[in-house]
């Protein structure tokens, strides 16, 4: 069937959806799961990648941010994975750094599926937005199982 089931996490309660099925479907499967985060560094440089060389100053916030965000992810897939452990199964975990799209797609192999939630948004959200569930269906090369999430407010729904 899948010899490895991939669950792209970022941090969101959103994301953490998926886990429920990804765990039933692995359970069925007889698969590991892999949890997954990638870090986006874009959003940490200030005043974005708009200027060819970021200052000294600049690029030594990003990679603190970015060191940060890592040991955060870090942490927070380790945590998923040993609760997955205490329910007898296997997961691994990997923290990437890159664009979000082509890194998920360059963490699958043949023989994966990908187990995602997403909100669903439609029409003028999605184009405002984008969609990284939408893109990964149209450019991966292994089966994509999307979850669609209940009504969580995300952070930048509430303001925070």
């Amino acid at each position: 069937m899948y010899e490895r089931i991939v669950v792209p996490l970022d941090g969101s309660d959103v994301a953490a959806e998926a886990l429920p099925h990804a765990e039933a479907l692995a359970r069925l499967a007889g698969a590991p799961l892999h949890l997954l985060r990638v870090i986006d560094v874009a959003p940490l440089v200030p005043g974005g990648f708009g200027r060819a060389f970021p200052s000294p100053e600049a690029w030594r916030l990003m990679l603190e941010a970015e060191a940060a965000e890592r040991a955060s992810a870090g942490e927070d897939l380790a945590r998923y994975a040993r609760e997955l452990e205490q329910r007898g199964l296997t997961a691994t975990t990997e923290v990437r750094t890159g664009a979000v799209v082509p890194e998920l797609l360059a963490a699958t192999r043949p023989g994966d599926v990908v187990v995602m939630a997403t909100h669903g948004r439609g029409g003028v959200s999605r184009w405002f937005l984008g969609s990284v569930a939408e893109a990964l269906v149209r450019r991966a090369t292994v089966p994509i199982m999307l979850i669609r999430a209940e009504d969580v407010p995300s952070k930048e729904d509430d303001g925070g």
